[in-house]
This record gives structure tokens, C-alpha cells and sequence, in this order.
């Protein structure tokens, strides 16, 4: 449903928390593929957690940018001991909890980067355009680098992210097996192996864009 506090304000506020930070602040419209990105990038980056009614969850405060996207890391002991010592009614039930999220965030990686790779197309293209453009004011020039910066940055977040995800699953994993070994293990082992696999054929896409504010800190160095 939408919401004036959570569609106005809150994106307002954390383009001020954001720029505090030194991170890149666009004021340009969002083109569809970014707004997917972004969407995409949220499911991975943030951790699950349960929407209240009456409060910010970390997603909210995390996408509005009011909070940074690169902390905390994803928590390997936390996670291994939620699927351990949650209760279960057996070892496979726990295995099978362990496999399910491996297999949803390996389902994520395909539709993430296929749209990453037209965003940073369009965000090459945007590039080399500026030396065409006729009066171009430095303002433009700064609102067009900082949504590419803006962009890149998000993929890179989402690139370490897995990363972190697919270390906290090994953890999990040999943990889990020390306290309850189970012939489910093996599947949770397929599972993990075909997610690293993914993992290694992602395109590294770009390098970071050198984004230099005419105002306030430098680029943040993610």
C-alpha cells in the first residue's frame, strides 16, 4: 500500500544520510532496469526479517539508503546456530532448511546479474555520451556520473554479499554435520556446490566508476 512517509520522506532522508556518508547521490529519475536492480539487490542484501506493522524494518531503512547497504556482514555463527538450534522435529528437517535457502539465493543470481549487465551497458553508453552533449553543465555531469557510481556500487555490494552468504552456508554445513550428521547432508552438499558454481561464472561487469563530487567528501571507496 502506498505509503507518503515511506515513498517521500524516507527516500529524502536517506539521500541526506547517504551524502553524510560520502557516498554518490543521484537526483535522476530512475530508469526501469535500475528500479529492478534495486529490487532484485534488497532480496540478497538484506537480511530476512519479519515486516512489523508498526516499525522500520532493517530492508526499509537499508533500501531508503538510511542506513549503509555493506554492514553488517552477513552473520556465518549467527546463521549456523539459527538452523541448529532452532527447534526441529528431526535432522533432515534442519538439512532441508539449510538446502532451501541455498537454493532460493542461487535462483537470485541469474535475474540479479542479467539485469546488472543492461544497467552497466546503459551506464557505458551514458558515459561516452557526455563528450557529445552540447552546454552540458557541470551539475548534469555530476547527477549522470553519480547514478553510474550509484549503480556499480549496489552491484558490488550484491557481489560480496553472496560471497559472505555462501561462506555462512559451508559454516552451517559443517557445523550441522559435526552435531547431527544425516544422510540429507549430501543433498545440502549438492546444493552448496551448485551454487559456488553459479557463483564463479558471474561476469565481473565492471570497475568501479571514479565518481567526484563538485561538493562535500570525496568518492566513498566501497
Amino acid at each position: 500500500m502506498p505509503s507518503y512517509f515511506h515513498d517521500e520522506m524516507l527516500p529524502i532522508a536517506g539521500a541526506y544520510a547517504a551524502q553524510h556518508r560520502s557516498e554518490p547521490v543521484s537526483g535522476a529519475p530512475l530508469t526501469d532496469d535500475e528500479r529492478m536492480l534495486r529490487d532484485l539487490a534488497y532480496a540478497i542484501i538484506a537480511p530476512p526479517v519479519t515486516k512489523q506493522k508498526w516499525f522500520l524494518t532493517i530492508t526499509d531503512l537499508r533500501q531508503s539508503r538510511m542506513l549503509p547497504n555493506n554492514e553488517p556482514p552477513f552473520d556465518v555463527e549467527k546463521y549456523a546456530s539459527t538452523i541448529i538450534d532452532t527447534p526441529y522435529r528431526s535432522a533432515t528437517a534442519r538439512y532441508s532448511r539449510l538446502v532451501d535457502d541455498i537454493r532460493a539465493d542461487s535462483l537470485r543470481v541469474t535475474p540479479f546479474f542479467m539485469v546488472a549487465r543492461r544497467v552497466v551497458d546503459m551506464d557505458t553508453a551514458r558515459e561516452r555520451s557526455l563528450t557529445g552533449v552540447s552546454r552540458l553543465t557541470p551539475a548534469e555531469r555530476e547527477i549522470a556520473m553519480a547514478r553510474v557510481a550509484e549503480n556499480r556500487m549496489l552491484i558490488g555490494w550484491v557481489y560480496r554479499r553472496l560471497g559472505e552468504r555462501s561462506r555462512g552456508y559451508k559454516y552451517a554445513l559443517e557445523r550441522l554435520f559435526i552435531k547431527a550428521p544425516a544422510p540429507a547432508a549430501v543433498d545440502a552438499e549438492r546444493a552448496l556446490r551448485a551454487f559456488d558454481e553459479r557463483l564463479a561464472k558471474i561476469p565481473v561487469l565492471s570497475a568501479p566508476v571514479a565518481y567526484y563530487p563538485t561538493s562535500g567528501p570525496q568518492y566513498f571507496k566501497d
